[in-house]
């Protein structure tokens, strides 16, 4: 599949018009260090992954994916077993990470205008590069901003689509080049220290305008070819004939039969996906062997993330977008060799992509803004301080009508997901018994209390969110 594809595919470099995104409102001072000098600081190489499920590593209980190198930082460092996105697609839940904003504040989304100049000049990488870092970005940018990128970043490579690109006269595979750029950033910055660099793979996304979908590099062509993908058990189709219209014939459904519509089609697309995420987990082999190789492995944090979940078939869906857990949960590792009194090897607690910018300006020792949404995660790696969430809130905004707006409440044991333009039509899980969502509770009278307590959670939430916009 993939020699067919180098081919008859047409080479070349692709800027992606796309996108990048706790509850909490409030100041977060109370667990920021004094700002350290420059040479105190460490390096950060943020990690972030397209459309990569939270179950989809070997340290979080999947027996079938290969992820040695991501299994082996997350045994080093801190894994976050409950990480959420606020919005469950990669333009609005990138403006997220970079801002550390929800999309209702940021207003960041496909066909929406860019984010604006005040939201940037409190993300992440401006904020770093204002303290001094050099910060770098490689892989698919996915944001619209007002203000050039150039404010943001020191040295910007940004890649996309096709799979297979021309390169120096060599035919490569995009991960590996965005791996090998990533390195080229560490080789020249490190007499520059510290820098921040910014990584962002464009796989495992599939290529939606390619009829194989999913595309790695031909050493992997034998990697689960004898595995079995096991079918969720929402499946079946009883369950998706079950959905009131508005849910059926929707982008989910179409990109469902582009993929996972026959048994064979199934077992040949996940497995092409699982060995997409083995590809970045040896590029990223490759990054923390060069880290080594420079010397600054006791002085580099690491921090791994997806941008939104995934539908592969389950509920006879495809792609994410609403508000179940396999759309918005995704993996989170926070790697920091120098320790600083991190404690916990796995932390349970929810928290969200908003919590990725307030943790890295924490790490750097940079102030947090008291704008952003997102809380600093350091307290929970520690034991130290504050950081308490026991719901959070979740939405989809999308201008698109063959996606459903919807906006959730989670918490440790309740789903309750909404959908604005049919409000007839509630979910209702318990996901401490039911945590496959499959058994929709919101039709029995026990339970009607609690839904009204929650409508209300969902608009008080709204209406923080939109007068911080």
């Amino acid at each position: 599949m993939n020699q067919l594809f180098k081919q008859f595919y047409v080479f070349g470099m692709a800027l992606t018009s796309a996108g990048m995104i706790i509850l909490f409102f409030g100041s977060f001072q109370e667990n920021e260090p004094t700002q350290k000098s420059i040479s105190d600081r460490p390096n950060i190489v943020f990690i972030l992954t397209d459309d990569q499920r939270w179950d989809m590593l070997g340290c979080a209980g999947n027996t079938i994916i290969s992820t040695p190198n991501l299994d082996k930082i997350a045994e080093k460092g801190v894994r976050f077993s409950h990480a959420f996105v606020t919005t469950p697609i990669c333009a609005a839940s990138r403006a997220s990470i970079l801002t550390g904003l929800y999309e209702r504040t940021h207003d960041f989304n496909f066909q929406k205008p860019p984010v604006k100049k005040k939201d940037t000049d409190i993300c992440y990488p401006y904020l770093l590069k204002k303290a001094g870092y050099r910060t770098g970005f490689v892989g698919k940018f996915g944001v619209k901003t007002e203000v050039s990128i150039d404010s943001l970043f020191s040295s910007i490579k940004i890649n996309g689509f096709p799979y297979w690109k021309e390169s120096a006269g060599q035919t490569k595979y995009l991960t590996d080049l965005q791996g090998e750029q990533a390195i080229q950033f560490m080789q020249q910055s490190v007499d520059q220290e510290p820098f921040c660099l910014s990584l962002s793979f464009s796989a495992p996304h599939a290529d939606d305008d390619a009829k194989e979908q999913y595309f790695w590099p031909p050493a992997l062509d034998a990697l689960y070819a004898s595995e079995k993908m096991p079918i969720p058990a929402t499946a079946r189709k009883e369950f998706y004939d079950s959905f009131p219209d508005f849910l059926k014939g929707t982008r989910n459904r179409e990109r469902w039969f582009w993929r996972f519509d026959t048994p064979e089609k199934f077992q040949e697309m996940v497995k092409g996906y699982y060995r997409m995420i083995t590809a970045i987990d040896e590029t990223i082999g490759r990054i923390t062997d060069e880290i080594n190789k420079l010397g600054i492995a006791d002085n580099t944090i690491i921090v791994f993330m997806g941008d939104n979940g995934y539908y592969l078939g389950d509920r006879g869906y495809a792609d994410k977008w609403l508000m179940h857990d396999v759309s918005i949960r995704v993996p989170l590792i926070i790697y920091d060799p120098r320790k600083n009194g991190v404690k916990k090897k796995m932390v349970d607690q929810m928290v969200l992509n908003v919590d990725v910018a307030p943790t890295i300006l924490n790490l750097a020792g940079i102030p947090i803004p008291d704008r952003m949404q997102g809380k600093s995660l350091l307290p929970l790696m520690t034991g130290n301080g504050k950081y308490r969430q026991d719901s959070i809130f979740c939405e989809h905004l999308t201008i698109d009508p063959k996606i459903p707006n919807s906006e959730c409440i989670r918490t440790k044991q309740w789903k309750f997901i909404r959908y604005p333009k049919h409000p007839e039509y509630i979910e209702l899980y318990n996901l401490i018994e039911d945590p496959l969502e499959e058994h929709n509770l919101a039709s029995k009278e026990i339970h009607q209390k609690k839904i009204i307590q929650f409508q209300k959670q969902c608009d008080n939430s709204i209406k923080h969110l939109l007068a911080n916009r």
